[in-house]
């Protein structure tokens, strides 16, 4: 394709880092002979090696005032001919009324009587799909917006169109073999009430079945989440990536993920023989590299309603990922057995 007749597209991503990967097929597809800018949040920006090639802005997961100008300047002093919304935010449902010449394409969503956007702002974009809240959808989130690609144009499977550096060998002499990943989120498990007592204790349930465990925590450290990180680093053998640092204690098959960023995560989730995590991330992650995985729900349901609800939110999400999954509550006991019984 001749450089007069490439597209400059604007696409808006700025949302939490599972939600990238349902639209890297997507990004991946448009990318070929197009000039591509991407927004994406602090909570997903870990992942922009994927867009080596494009220009990638760092804005907030909520738009604050001065994101939302910069995002204003950047269309009107740019000459972008599509621009594809990929993340709800009311200011992006108002820019295909302020800028008629350029062709949005968004996700749109129904929820009972209440629209995102309304009928009104619906009318000036010029492609779009629905996500229902109200009813199972047809089409999962993921191959909704691939259904915003206009007839004719080829979806890269393959991902051919995104960069994917390999892991560096220095980082990999300190990784073991034959491992399965735990991602350890506080909030979930918090939820379940378990204890360090009962933390400790799953750890070591796992490197009963597999050689190794590595586990990390929340990447963001506050003052919920640094109780956990101090226990982790006390009790376990640590690796720390960034630094090329390992630490070993007593339980050197059980070894902590020091400050794990977004880079190291995707490969570890790669080379882990099985990966198991509250749904979300480890999701995505293990259904992009092909991994099996074990994706822990801990809602309660309380009546049909709840229910309903939930199989209207993993059609949106997880419809046709075809994962293992396991419903967990504050029997910690129960709650073993489930998991270890699909692991």
């Amino acid at each position: 394709m001749s450089k007069s007749s490439e597209k400059k597209i604007l696409i808006l991503k700025n949302d939490r880092a599972g939600d990238l990967f349902t639209s890297l097929k997507l990004i991946s597809s448009l990318s070929k002979d197009n000039i591509i800018k991407i927004y994406l949040s602090e909570l997903n920006y870990g992942f922009s090696f994927f867009f080596k090639n494009s220009n990638v802005r760092k804005i907030n997961l909520n738009p604050n005032l001065l994101d939302k100008m910069a995002i204003l300047l950047d269309i009107v002093k740019s000459n972008y001919r599509e621009i594809y919304i990929l993340t709800p935010k009311k200011f992006y449902f108002v820019l295909p009324l302020i800028f008629r010449k350029i062709k949005f394409y968004a996700i749109v969503y129904n929820n009972y009587s209440k629209l995102r956007p309304n009928k009104f702002l619906r009318k000036f974009i010029f492609k779009f799909n629905i996500i229902y809240r109200d009813k199972i959808n047809k089409h999962s989130y993921r191959n909704a917006q691939l259904n915003l690609l206009d007839d004719g144009t080829k979806i890269d499977n393959q991902f051919l169109n995104l960069n994917i550096p390999d892991l560096s060998i220095d980082k990999k002499k300190l990784l073991p073999k034959n491992f399965i990943f735990f991602q350890f989120r506080y909030k979930f498990f918090e939820i379940l009430e378990w204890d360090f007592n009962q933390i400790s204790e799953f750890l070591y349930l796992l490197n009963n079945k597999y050689e190794y465990v590595l586990f990390c925590s929340d990447k963001e450290i506050n003052i919920n989440t640094k109780k956990y990180v101090d226990f982790f680093l006390k009790e376990f053998s640590s690796i720390d990536l960034n630094n090329l640092k390992t630490v070993n204690k007593n339980s050197k098959s059980i070894i902590y993920l020091n400050d794990l960023d977004s880079f190291d995560m995707f490969h570890i989730t790669k080379l882990a023989k099985f990966n198991i995590g509250p749904h979300g991330i480890i999701s995505h992650l293990s259904y992009f590299h092909k991994v099996p995985s074990l994706n822990l729900f801990n809602f309660e349901i309380f009546n049909k309603a709840d229910f309903v609800h939930q199989k209207i939110s993993f059609s949106e999400w997880y419809k046709d990922m075809n994962f293992n999954f396991s419903f967990l509550n504050k029997n910690f006991s129960k709650t073993k057995k489930k998991i270890m019984k699909n692991i």
